[in-house]
Formats: structure tokens, C-alpha cells, sequence
């Protein structure tokens, strides 16, 4: 299987040269193979020329876009697309340093569960945290342990690491790390070039592909270290973003969309609330109005030390009555994903190594509503 992985950049030379430099040293599965499209949204420093400079072993296509009136993210990366021919294409921001297992984690997903959109996740590096510009083979294990985790990985604690529990997961579609087939892609129409500035359109892609009928994995294998620069959520990024808000309100008057107003609270820098706070009103909001009750329920839990032919087989039979606790001990597993294939009336809820705190808050939350059966497979 082949990958395009799509990179933006704009005057970011020396930031996209570790970008590039963290590809180079990817695992993959035999067989695999990637190439990297650059697209170069109007720089003036020089990125052309550094980057005709390197030597990879892996294959480069740079293409410079000249800043005009009508240049935005989503046509830059519409000609990313167009322009590619891997079979997967997995989108990068130009400011992520993609870890070891990056590609391999999309290409995991893709290859156990056609057709799926894949959420991957970031983790931030602080100001001096790690030396981008001499990575060597062991600078991923240093950076986890000097960086802070992305939002969404409070989200998965919270609600469950399965996409499909989530009623907002096409909100979390964030094209710094994202995956889809070319194909699908293609036939959605690609990126809505309406949206101008920073922000939403790719949640609103996000949201197309599931309209059409595409669901969402999340793996948080699929890591990548967002390389320190100050905060941009300024007055000047906050009207720009509410303008992408009411042209995506205007092309979807669905209440799931509408409910994205939530948001503001966030986004907006004289309020500032929590993203947190307002994401889980937002999921919550969504929910109800969606007719969810199945917090309310008994559930059944099932805890996983070893795999065993019958074991999806039986998740999904629990799933057709009741939620289903997925609690994942196996040391090395496909469980991640397969449980998130699952097409069942009741979400499976599903968690990886939980820890032992937070196992002890996932026992005292369900028992709350019932335990109907505690089953475990060894």
C-alpha cells in the first residue's frame, strides 16, 4: 500500500526541514511505500530552494502555489491531492514532526478497515524540549517524555479511544493529522475552497465524509510532536475562524453543525472558556438531541489479556443489547481497531491500558448503572 502524505508550509523552512527529516526515519511493513508532497503556499524565504537541496529516500514533490486573493489551505491541499498517487493520503501540517510509527499507524488502520477515516493524534513540544534541527533515531522516546498531550486524548478518557462513540468525531477531522483513501476523497469533492483562513475546513470535510456514509477511527499511535512557536488565538484568528463558523453554519443548517456555536466560547479571546468545557457540552448537546440514552443503561464489560477467535464475536453480540466495557490488557494487539469496526446498536466503548486510576473510575462509573455481565478472556 502507498501513501501520499500532504504537507502545507508558508515561510516555515527550517521548521518544515525537521518536518521532512522526522519522514525519513519511519517503520513500515514490507511491501509499503510513501512519497511526500510539499505544497508551498506562497513562501518568500527560500523553502523551494532548501528543500531541492535534500536527499531523501523517499520520493519529494514540491509545488509552489504564489499567494493571491484566492489561496487558502483548503486549495493548496485540493492540489495536494490532485497532484498525488498513493492510495492513502494522510494529511501533515508542515509544523508536526511525525513519529517512527507515523505512516505504519494509518497504513494499519487502511489495511484492517477499508474505507475508514483516521483520526491520529499530536502531542506538544515545549520551546526547548528537543534540538529540531539534529533529530537522531531515539528523539521520539525524549520528546514523549517532555511534551503535553493533545486535548483529545482527555476526550478519549473521558467518552471512549472508539470513534464511533463520538457524535462529534467529524469535528475532530484535524488535517494536521488525518487519513482517507485518494478515492473517497476524490468523490467527496475534496476540500471546500469557500473556507478561507485558519480553521474549520477540515471539520467540515470531516463531516462530508460521514454524511456520505464514512466513519471514524482514532489511533493514537498515529503520533506526532507539534514543535513549539507561540499562540496565534489572537483577535485577528478568532474573526477569521467565525467566518469559516457561519460559512459552514450556512452550507449545513443541521443542529449538529449549528451546535458547533458552543465553541465560540472557546475561540473567542474575550471569553476564553475551557476547549474542554466547551467540547463536552458540545458532545453532550449533540447527544441529547440525537435521542443517546445509553449512559443510562447496564453494560456488560469484557477484559482482554489475549485474543481469541471468538472474541470479536462476541463484543458485537453484547453490543446488539447493551454498551459494551472493553477494558484492552493484551501487550500487542489489533483489538484498537477491530473494536472500532464493530457496527452494533450500542457503542463499544473501548480502552487501551487504561490506568489504574483511571480503571478504578471506569468500574465505580459503571457500576453506577448496572453490570450485567463481567466477562474475561485470557
Amino acid at each position: 500500500m502507498k501513501a501520499s502524505i500532504i504537507i502545507l508550509s508558508h515561510n516555515q523552512k527550517e521548521v518544515i526541514q525537521a518536518c521532512l527529516s522526522s519522514l525519513s526515519r519511519q517503520r513500515l511493513c514490507e511491501g509499503d511505500q510513501y512519497e511526500v508532497v510539499v505544497i508551498d503556499n506562497g513562501s518568500i524565504d527560500g523553502t523551494g530552494e532548501m528543500i531541492g537541496r535534500l536527499t531523501y529516500d523517499f520520493p519529494i514533490r514540491y509545488n509552489y502555489i504564489p499567494s493571491t486573493e484566492q489561496s487558502s489551505r483548503a486549495a493548496a491541499r485540493n492540489k495536494g491531492i490532485t497532484i498525488s498517487n498513493g492510495d492513502v493520503i494522510v494529511f501533515l501540517d508542515g509544523d508536526q514532526l511525525a513519529g517512527p510509527d507515523f505512516i505504519y499507524e494509518h497504513l494499519r488502520v487502511h489495511k484492517l478497515a477499508e474505507g475508514k477515516l483516521v483520526i491520529g493524534f499530536r502531542r506538544y513540544l515545549g520551546e526547548e524540549s528537543i534540538d529540531i534541527t539534529s533529530l537522531n533515531s531515539g528523539w521520539a522516546h525524549t520528546a514523549i517524555t517532555s511534551s503535553e498531550a493533545d486535548e483529545r486524548f482527555q476526550l478519549m478518557e473521558r467518552f471512549s479511544e472508539n470513534g464511533s462513540a463520538f457524535r462529534t468525531a467529524w469535528h475532530l477531522s484535524f488535517s494536521c493529522n488525518f487519513s482517507v483513501t485518494r478515492e473517497v476523497l476524490i468523490r467527496s469533492g475534496m476540500f471546500d475552497e469557500g473556507f478561507k483562513g485558519w480553521g474549520l475546513e477540515d471539520s467540515e470535510l470531516g463531516y462530508r465524509l460521514q454524511q456520505a456514509g464514512g466513519t471514524f477511527v482514532l489511533n493514537k499511535k498515529a503520533l506526532t510532536f507539534h514543535i513549539f512557536h507561540p499562540s496565534e488565538f489572537n483577535e485577528n484568528r478568532y474573526d477569521g475562524w467565525k467566518t469559516n463558523l457561519d460559512y459552514f453554519l450556512e452550507c449545513h443548517p443541521m443542529f449538529e453543525v449549528q451546535a458547533q456555536n458552543i465553541l465560540k466560547e472557546f475561540f473567542d479571546p474575550e471569553i476564553r472558556k475551557s476547549w474542554w468545557d466547551c467540547y463536552i457540552r458540545f458532545e453532550k448537546v449533540v447527544r441529547a438531541h440525537q435521542g443517546y440514552e445509553g449512559d443510562r443503561l447496564p453494560v456488560s464489560i469484557i477484559v482482554v489479556y489475549a485474543e481469541g477467535p471468538e472474541l470479536i464475536q462476541t463484543i458485537s453480540a453484547e453490543a446488539a443489547h447493551r454498551e459494551v466495557l472493553v477494558i484492552d490488557k493484551t501487550p500487542s494487539s489489533d483489538l484498537d481497531i477491530l473494536c472500532q469496526c464493530i457496527n452494533e446498536k450500542f457503542d463499544v466503548l473501548y480502552y487501551k491500558h487504561p490506568s489504574e486510576d483511571q480503571l478504578i473510575d471506569l468500574y465505580h462509573q459503571y457500576a453506577v448503572r448496572g453490570i450485567v455481565k463481567h466477562e474475561i478472556f485470557k
